[in-house]
């Protein structure tokens, strides 16, 4: 039987959901950096606000600056896995629910089948945890007086939302 997230990890945990995305094998880099943030990120952004999200952010990663992690890499000894997708969406929220909204939102799915030309529909990668941010805005956060995290243990962090 799944256990049932106690409700003061839904307050104090931020779930942070990341897919990213391939290029359709037709459109070039710029093409898709266009359509992503001219065509789909300004309007999909709105949705997302409407139903609660509380980020979404766009991270582009253009082969050009694949090659300057691939040199880092290999300055640090070569221990990295580049990954080599051209962008990923992070989304950030309190619940399941919350994406469930989204994701039934009759706009943002057209919004989606509107991808085809630009976002390959094949190996798309997605990754589900939650956000532990120790500095913001060039300040510690989230520590304690005592030097400890402020954040819910292990138990609580790691119910399956």
């Amino acid at each position: 039987m799944a256990t049932i997230c106690p409700p003061e990890a839904q307050k104090k945990r931020l779930l942070r959901l990341t897919i990213a995305h391939y290029r359709n094998e037709n459109c070039s880099e710029e093409e898709m950096y266009r359509w992503g943030t001219e065509e789909h990120a300004v309007h999909v952004a709105k949705i997302h606000a409407k139903h609660g999200i509380e980020g979404y952010a766009v991270h582009w990663s253009p082969s050009s600056f694949r090659g300057a992690a691939k040199a880092l890499n290999a300055n640090l000894g070569d221990r990295w896995v580049i990954r080599d997708h051209d962008m990923h969406v992070e989304f950030w929220f309190r619940d399941m629910a919350t994406m469930a909204e989204v994701a039934a939102d009759p706009d943002f799915q057209a919004l989606q089948a509107a991808e085809g030309p630009y976002a390959s529909k094949i190996h798309i990668e997605a990754s589900l945890g939650w956000v532990e941010q120790y500095v913001a805005d060039g300040k510690v956060v989230n520590v304690t007086a005592q030097g400890k995290p402020d954040f819910l243990g292990w138990d609580r962090m790691s119910t399956a939302p």
